[in-house]
């Protein structure tokens, strides 16, 4: 009986999930002409509306790294594998040169390619920074302090942790944890 009523729910949640995609396919994107200019996700408005201003972003890192500081219970030895570590883990001042959508349209192909090479590179360049900072850092802590840098590092990596750790570094509180 399970499998009899299983099937047409699926078949129909499918035939619904496809029509969704196809009218949204065929959706115009909205034009100067509709009012709504360049208020795309691509920029335009919508992009500075939701941009996070640096200095907030700032006070929240710091927060967040001197909460982190405070858990692990540094001794003064370890202020310079710290620091170090601080300092590598800094969310740049400005953001990628990402190019606009605009400027890519004047690209050719392999142009677009080379540019989008070049931000991965920068992008990869970065992440192996903050990798040999954490390694260097995690060396100079005590099997207790790794525990508990251990516990904290996966709940950015932990799927089920993501969003309550997301939400206590933006200031929002936790829902019910």
């Amino acid at each position: 009986m399970r499998t009899t009523v299983r099937r047409p729910l699926m078949a129909a949640l499918a035939l619904m999930g496809i029509g969704a995609m196809v009218a949204v396919a065929q959706t115009p994107p909205p034009s100067a002409a509709d009012g709504m200019g360049d208020m795309g996700m691509r920029g335009g408005a919508f992009a500075q509306m939701h941009r996070a201003d640096p200095a907030t972003m700032q006070a929240r890192f710091d927060k967040l790294m001197d909460r982190f500081k405070t858990l692990l219970q540094l001794t003064p030895e370890q202020e310079g594998p710290w620091a170090a570590f601080r300092t590598a883990m800094t969310p740049p001042a400005t953001r990628p040169d990402v190019p606009k959508p605009e400027e890519f349209e004047k690209l050719t192909t392999p142009e677009r390619l080379d540019r989008l090479h070049r931000l991965r590179v920068q992008r990869a360049e970065r992440m192996d920074q903050r990798e040999a900072a954490a390694k260097t850092f995690y060396a100079a802590l005590t099997p207790s302090q790794r525990k508990v840098f251990d516990l904290e590092t996966l709940k950015v990596l932990n799927p089920q942790h993501r969003m309550q750790w997301l939400r206590r570094m933006l200031g929002m509180g936790s829902s019910g944890v």
